[in-house]
């Protein structure tokens, strides 16, 4: 098998285009995050972030306002921006149509025609195959590591686990790739290996080099890194401060780079892409980031799950402080990278060459459409319009100039009939050129349900469920993960011993009609301080949102709580999450007051 990807490298090495001006060409860098919002930058306006070294990054260079990525999902995007070619055109779909097939150049592959060395740390989830016969799962193909697809150096993994070509002194493994085990936190690792990687360059100063950065954050799991957590603001989610610490920990890694860079003499030569690689999760795999003003998430082909930040800089020849509008895509950076290292254009390629827009050369827009296809979803834009295809649902046309634009309110596809037959057209004609070709022809009910829940389609119709009280419920609330009874005119809770290890005891209470902003009051006695929350769906809400919860401390002792859920709706369901000390809580009341109409009490000691 071994024998068989050294085959395809060879070959793929001796089909890359030649450089045909041996002048010494610039670096090249790719840095790419996880699963980080399109504006999760303060130089983009956001108030609560702190990215002062990608803040100057986009101010000695550009930042893309409309950058996109080819997925709404981690394996295709990266398979996308480096290939330089759409990844459904050889397979590589979703999450589970990896590997990436060796047959394709990526990045590297292209620039070692041109003399570079080459260099992978982190994600890189290229070679995930389908396990064995008998496994779960998928599993790390070592045919489809880094070193098969054109990286002299590597130091692939994600959280303490690394394949690597050296340690992070530099020293070669002579059993490459040698596993790595490093207990610290991911960030500090990864950036550590990739400033290992530039060390290494001191020796060969002539030679040029691209460096490929996959960041594993701020994806889950969730890590509270110091000297950065303590520094977030108290008053959020856990989650969300942990988020902020770990994009602070990758600001910060960006700077050790750029002042490497910089010592090393290279800083103006050297081009630099710093890009997310798809929407922030919402839901239950909340990572602490938002979308927000954008609409949808990780797994949507709405601006929320492939819109996301997107900065360049070359010192040597792009302007500073530039803010470019037109549409962008990860595409682009293959097409940059060759043009920028003196090769030949492979019309092979999808994206294209950005420097002659970002200079004033060309003052067109870079791409007349671009187009996805993930899963069930299809899509094309030709800005400011957005054809979306959900299997063989009405196809919908949304005007996307605004952030708010993807709404079912919104909906063209009927009122511009013209604009939606040809991006119909367009976004057939594309999709006949994929493997498989063709557009999705059903739609996926977890797609749909996403989609609803953000307001792109109206929900599903379901049948009215029955009102039936749940079996243990009392006065209304009722437990999962446990049981729940009175006692001594209190509500006591009793975690269930064959519950999931993980798995806490919570309260819940359904068939609410609760007009927000609602007020709780929550009279309990406690035997230790224990945190706790209140979240809450509305009735234009399939499931909770992470915005729609609210902590608080229950002390201990005898305790009156009074709680503001800001509810922007009406509240139909409520969870009451107890904390680690569930079984020493006693509750003696829960009240819940709507900002009009009858309130929800439920007495224990009645």
């Amino acid at each position: 098998m071994f024998a068989a990807a050294l085959t395809a490298v060879l070959t793929k090495a001796a089909c890359a285009p030649r450089n045909p001006n041996p002048a010494k060409p610039l670096n090249i860098v790719l840095l790419y995050a996880d699963d980080w919002r399109h504006d999760t930058l303060g130089c983009a306006g956001n108030p609560v972030v702190q990215t002062p070294r990608l803040d100057q990054l986009a101010r000695d260079g550009v930042r893309f306002t409309r950058g996109y990525v080819t997925a709404p999902q981690c394996v295709p995007s990266r398979a996308g921006v480096l290939t330089g070619r759409y990844q459904q055109r050889f397979g590589v779909e979703d999450n589970n149509k990896g590997p990436l097939p060796l047959a394709e150049l990526t990045i590297a592959e292209r620039l070692k025609a041109a003399g570079y060395v080459t260099g992978q740390v982190g994600k890189w989830h290229l070679d995930l195959v389908g396990g064995k016969k008998g496994e779960k799962g998928l599993r790390v193909a070592k045919e489809h590591m880094p070193h098969a697809q054109g990286f002299d150096e590597y130091f692939r993994g994600e959280l303490r686990q690394f394949y690597a070509s050296h340690d992070l002194q530099g020293k070669p493994f002579v059993d490459a790739p040698h596993i790595v085990t490093d207990n610290r936190f991911r960030v500090i690792v990864q950036t550590e290996a990739a400033l290992s990687f530039l060390d290494r360059r001191t020796a060969k100063p002539e030679q040029p080099f691209f460096l490929y950065l996959a960041w594993y954050a701020p994806h889950v799991p969730l890590e509270s890194p110091e000297p950065w957590f303590s520094k977030t603001p108290t008053e959020l989610p856990k989650e969300r401060r942990q988020a902020l610490a770990m994009l602070a920990a990758m600001d910060e890694g960006l700077g050790q780079l750029r002042a490497k860079l910089k010592a090393m003499g290279q800083e103006k030569n050297t081009l630099i892409f710093f890009i997310g690689d798809n929407g922030a999760p919402l839901g239950k795999n909340w990572d602490g980031s938002l979308n927000t003003p954008l609409i949808g998430e990780k797994g949507m082909l709405t601006e929320g799950g492939i819109r996301t930040p997107f900065l360049a800089t070359w010192p040597a020849r792009l302007p500073a402080g530039k803010v470019y509008d037109q549409p962008v895509i990860s595409l682009d950076v293959a097409a940059t990278a060759v043009a920028a290292a003196g090769l030949p254009k492979d019309p092979i390629l999808d994206g294209v060459n950005l420097a002659p827009f970002l200079k004033g050369e060309q003052t067109s827009s870079p791409h007349e459409r671009l187009f996805w296809r993930w899963g069930s979803q299809a899509a094309v834009q030709e800005y400011p319009w957005k054809l979306i295809r959900l299997g063989e649902r009405e196809q919908l046309l949304f005007d996307i100039s605004q952030p708010d634009g993807e709404n079912v309110k919104k909906n063209q596809f009927a009122a511009q009939p013209e604009i939606a037959a040809r991006l119909t057209k367009a976004l057939k004609d594309w999709s006949e050129t994929l493997t498989p070709p063709g557009l999705p022809t059903s739609f996926d009910a977890h797609h749909e349900g996403m989609f609803a829940e953000h307001g792109v389609i109206p929900p599903p119709a379901v049948a009215p469920k029955s009102k039936a009280v749940p079996p243990g419920s009392i006065q209304g609330w009722f437990s999962r993960n446990g049981t729940i009874a009175t006692k001594d005119g209190a509500l006591l809770i009793t975690a269930d011993p064959k519950a999931a290890k993980n798995a806490k005891p919570f309260l819940a209470k359904t068939g609410l009609t609760l007009n927000g902003p609602v007020t709780a009051v929550i009279k309990a006695d406690a035997k230790a301080a224990t945190n706790a929350s209140l979240s809450w769906r509305t009735k234009d809400q399939p499931d909770f949102l992470p915005a729609n919860l609210v902590r608080f401390e229950i002390p201990a002792g005898p305790s009156e709580q009074t709680i503001a859920l800001p509810v922007d709706g009406q509240a139909i369901h409520v969870r009451f999450n107890l904390g680690d000390q569930a079984e020493g809580l006693r509750l003696r009341s829960i009240e819940l007051r709507p900002a009009k109409g009858e309130a929800d009490i439920a007495d224990f000691g009645r």
